[in-house]
């Protein structure tokens, strides 16, 4: 969770990193000019971290009309891409590959340095109370649906159209099809 500046530094400059733009200065190499000035996905994570840093540290009743604007921009925003990801779920270094409906419950966590694909569902069941708890550097292929109170441990690749709906303990594990551990 973003509680000061530099943190909301280190989350974008890893955010960043993670999709692709390698050098501090965003101009130098055409490829990061791309990914900063004209990714949505970058332009988008760049505001849910910048909404979660006014969120968090801003407190004041004098930014309210601030706040408010960026949460407009920010509902506007994930609209248009198809994302549904809310405040304070997501850690730094956080990728998302390309954009289309990826939803994710508010109740879930993901941790540092993870990669989501389109049509990505991380949330509750109405059987069992809780959310996943994804680790860090966890891979989640196109199409996966993660459910229910789990943990999935650091390095996990969970493959496209996956369901998993029950814990992943050994670190670097493959799960494909229905919680089949590879």
């Amino acid at each position: 969770m973003i509680t000061s500046k530099e943190d909301y530094k280190r989350y974008v400059a890893q955010d960043m990193k993670a999709l692709g733009a390698k050098t501090r200065h965003p101009l130098i190499q055409t490829d990061n000019s791309m990914i900063w000035l004209v990714d949505p996905v970058a332009r988008y994570q760049r505001l849910l971290r910048r909404l979660e840093y006014w969120e968090n540290c801003r407190t004041s009743p004098g930014w309210l009309p601030l706040k408010v604007l960026l949460r407009w921009r920010f509902q506007r925003k994930s609209a248009q891409l198809g994302f549904s990801i809310p405040l304070n779920v997501c850690g730094p270094g956080l990728c998302i590959l390309h954009y289309g409906s990826i939803v994710v419950s508010r109740h879930a966590r993901i941790g540092e340095n993870c990669t989501l694909n389109s049509a990505v569902n991380i949330g509750v069941s109405p059987t069992s109370p809780g959310a996943p708890h994804i680790s860090n550097g966890v891979y989640i292929g196109p199409g996966a649906k993660l459910r229910n109170d789990i943990t999935i441990a650091d390095g996990v690749t969970i493959g496209a159209n996956a369901c998993v709906s029950k814990s992943v303990t050994e670190e670097g594990a493959v799960v494909v099809g229905t919680n089949r551990v590879l």
